[in-house]
């Protein structure tokens, strides 16, 4: 299924586009990926945000793609360069997992990872077709730019990747 294309890995932090077919793959926890995928000039795009919002946080030469409201933003210019409009694009959106017990009182990192992700695509007019969201694992996803398509395989805690 793999061999007849390249492949490079995503780390956290790191936000990959390509109008080439290319297999992209990440490991996730609780960070968030987001592809996008435009069938007519088939490109695609996918990111690996690590923490909510820059807003709060952020520090002058700190790497913006980190956060999941700098990497959606980018990843709508880069569409929109492309003279691509959020309807044309199919959006996809997976982890936000609790990989750690939490005894305190508010949202974890992945839920806030996943209600950053859903709020800001919903900002930018972005309609998501398909997510994978929550729960107590870690996930490794391999996303073709060549198709959209995303394969999923969920790992419980135990296992270990």
């Amino acid at each position: 299924m793999f061999d007849d294309v390249s492949s490079r890995y995503l780390l956290p932090g790191e936000i990959h586009f390509d109008d080439q077919p290319i297999m992209v793959n990440t490991v996730l926890g609780s960070c968030i990926s987001v592809t996008m995928f435009n069938k007519e000039q088939h490109i695609g795009m996918i990111c690996h945000g690590m923490m909510p919002s820059s807003k709060e946080t952020f520090k002058q030469d700190e790497n913006c793609m980190k956060y999941l409201d700098c990497c959606i933003l980018h990843m709508h210019d880069k569409f929109t360069s492309y003279n691509v409009k959020p309807r044309e694009v199919e959006v996809k959106v997976f982890g936000g997992s609790d990989m750690f017990a939490y005894a305190g009182v508010g949202d974890t990192i992945g839920q806030k990872n996943i209600s950053s992700a859903i709020s800001n695509l919903a900002n930018l007019k972005y309609d998501i077709i398909a997510k994978d969201i929550g729960g107590q694992f870690t996930r490794k996803l391999y996303f073709s730019t060549e198709t959209g398509i995303v394969y999923v395989r969920k790992i419980s805690r135990l296992q270990g990747v």
